[in-house]
């Protein structure tokens, strides 16, 4: 699917030919089911503003203190089935904080934990939200911002049809793609996204893909966006 899809963006957006040439279409972009839902939003709070190393091992601690298997390679190793409400529910918010987390990250993922267990929100209804609804139920969620939303429809949910205007990474890469004068704004964004649709999150990708400009210091260059993790 993603394959035929990236040959469609070529044909509706030329620019975007020989990043789709060089990068291919990617395996972890629409990738529905792949972890439970409530384990990849936990997640998300856990790494909200930390580098990923760091973020990697105390998100470990956490699975430990949850008493959830978890492995040492990486997050892309964690196995995250086994992190369930009740299991988050059942750590004391103190013992959250002693595995590295902030006091407000602590009591983000219990309130995560709490909106599941009582049944206001679950996989299935998740799944079955359109985005609107998704982001006005995800949006009440305690530490869940939109950018959160954007990430978790595209990655966990397999929403091929997010822009994430949020993303510094997607406007940086407009900005050097397309060789715009600065950062583009939401209605910039979504006028250069036109063309992608209905792939807007497969376009999206590319943004993450595109060569960092050279920085005004000589030798020195930007670094390109990393594509986020959830």
């Amino acid at each position: 699917m993603l394959s035929a899809a990236a040959e469609q963006l070529k044909i509706r957006d030329p620019a975007l030919g020989p990043l789709i040439d060089e990068h291919g279409a990617p395996d972890s972009l629409l990738c529905k089911g792949s972890r439970n839902l409530f384990g990849s939003l936990a997640r998300s709070i856990v790494y909200q503003q930390l580098a990923t190393s760091a973020a990697d091992k105390i998100f470990q601690r956490v699975l430990h203190a949850c008493k959830c298997a978890f492995a040492q390679e990486g997050w892309d190793k964690v196995e995250l089935e086994d992190l369930t409400p009740a299991s988050v529910l059942a750590v004391p918010a103190t013992e959250l904080r002693t595995a590295g987390l902030s006091t407000r990250k602590a009591e983000y993922i219990h309130g995560i934990a709490e909106a599941f267990s009582s049944g206001q929100l679950s996989d299935e209804g998740l799944i079955g939200m359109d985005e609107g609804t998704l982001s006005a139920e995800l949006i009440k969620l305690r530490g869940v911002g939109q950018w959160s939303i954007d990430m978790f429809a595209m990655f966990r949910l397999g929403r091929p049809n997010i822009l994430p205007v949020g993303d510094l990474g997607v406007r940086r890469g407009m900005e050097n793609l397309y060789k715009l004068k600065g950062l583009p704004e939401a209605k910039e964004m979504q006028e250069i996204a036109a063309a992608w649709e209905p792939y807007r999150s497969l376009g999206s990708y590319y943004m993450w893909r595109v060569p960092a400009v050279k920085a005004a210091s000589p030798g020195k260059k930007k670094a390109r966006a990393d594509v986020p993790t959830i």
